[in-house]
């Protein structure tokens, strides 16, 4: 990973040198950093993730852009390893209904690609390649973009395809559903010479239509519609459900899934206020029968020429998935599992959510000559959001969970050279 990683960036300057040598540019490389943590505190399940990233672009021609890049995602917390509901507690009290497991894990993912571009008409492709200790992903993608109308109209259009791997426990031969066994931890995943463990397979498709707009020069639209067709094990593999009669199984979900949305975006610029105001709305349903819609107000204000700042906020709401219980143990007699599937996944879970957040930028644009004698710009930003969680039925331990917080703050960096 390293060693492509370094031949990526290594490449991306000797298309850069190349370009500045056959002809002067204003403009031949960009660069940009972000530093972004985020740290979750529901009940018993606190997490946090520091996720770095780096991303470098050469303008060899102006036919050609080249881009490639890094992220990670650090990885420290709890995420539950046994789910039961308040049935099965008050059957047992003395029983700890929901166990959890520490979580260390170091995702990376690095991408590659490159843009042709020909008077108002462009296509891009690249390739990622993303590695977990019980997750490796290679994914495809494409997009073709041409603007219409002096430019005032645009269209887009978007595919990826995803070639996914999962680490699982070998399971007993000829075992049923609800005699699986959950996945003890990541020791061992894609080694061959690892006894139990075998590997999942999970391919994705996804496209995305898109049409955007400037009526006048203060008001634009922007319209998505996006689809998405998974196949292949959705499970996570080390959660266990408590079943009707005490039986404890691994988490057991549909392998095939299709989600659809729509969203649609408005943005005007408020000259005598020398501010912007964007509101935007998406719809969202799958076949797994969860919904939601997603409204969404930001206004943003130039405090100075360089200097500009935001404020934000979502609202989020959801139905929960056709097969999801927050108790699978009751009833009486106990009724087991709706149909073959049950999940433990509070995301598949009807809920709501609440995001409010600041962001805030200063460009540095010399007026003669470059900045250290390098840079032709530099932006510095800086972000800290809030989000609250309210789960309508799931619980941890019989309590429901109705003020679970997450907090994520980020700091920013690109130049122009």
């Amino acid at each position: 990973m390293q060693l492509s990683l370094r031949a990526l960036f290594c490449g991306l300057a000797f298309a850069a040198a190349l370009g500045a040598a056959g002809e002067a540019r204003a403009q031949v490389v960009d660069f940009d950093t972000t530093h972004t943590i985020y740290y979750e505190a529901p009940i018993r399940t606190n997490m946090f993730v520091y996720s770095p990233g780096v991303n470098l672009a050469a303008h060899p021609w102006q036919f050609l852009d080249v881009h490639g890049g890094w992220e990670a995602d650090v990885v420290s917390g709890a995420s539950v390893k046994t789910k039961a509901g308040p049935a099965y507690k008050a059957s047992r009290p003395a029983a700890d209904v929901i166990t959890t497991a520490s979580v260390h894990d170091l995702r990376n993912v690095g991408r590659g690609g490159f843009t042709l571009k020909k008077d108002a008409v462009s296509f891009d492709t690249g390739y990622t390649y993303s590695t977990e200790h019980d997750y490796r992903s290679h994914s495809v993608n494409a997009t073709a973009r041409t603007e219409l109308f002096e430019h005032n109209t645009q269209l887009q259009i978007d595919w990826s395809h995803n070639w996914d791997s999962v680490c699982d426990k070998v399971q007993a031969v000829n075992a049923t559903a609800e005699q699986a066994v959950a996945l003890e931890d990541s020791t061992g995943c894609f080694a061959s010479s690892t006894p139990g463990r075998t590997t999942r397979p999970i391919a994705i498709d996804s496209f995305q239509g898109g049409w955007s707009q400037a009526w006048t020069p203060i008001f634009q639209t922007q319209f998505l519609y996006t689809a998405q067709i998974l196949n292949g094990f959705q499970s996570d593999p080390y959660r266990s459900v408590i079943l009707g009669e005490g039986v404890k199984a691994q988490e057991h979900i549909p392998t095939n899934r299709t989600r659809h949305s729509v969203a649609a975006r408005f943005n005007f610029f408020l000259r005598p206020l020398k501010a912007a105001l964007r509101l935007s709305a998406r719809g969202y349903w799958d076949t797994w029968n969860i919904k939601s819609i997603t409204p969404e107000i930001e206004f943003e204000k130039y405090l100075t020429d360089s200097w500009r700042a935001s404020l934000h906020f979502r609202y989020y709401k959801q139905s929960g998935a056709i097969f999801w219980s927050d108790d699978y143990y009751a009833g009486d007699p106990p009724l087991g599992p709706k149909g073959a599937y049950y999940t433990g996944d509070r995301e598949l879970s009807p809920f709501s959510s609440y995001m409010g957040g600041v962001r805030t930028s200063y460009t540095i644009t010399p007026e003669k000559g470059r900045i250290i004698g390098l840079m032709t710009s530099l932006k510095l930003g800086a972000y800290f959001e809030m989000i609250q969680f309210d789960y309508d039925e799931y619980t941890l331990a019989g309590q429901a969970i109705t003020g679970g917080r997450a907090y994520i703050g980020g700091l920013a960096l690109s130049a122009a050279f």
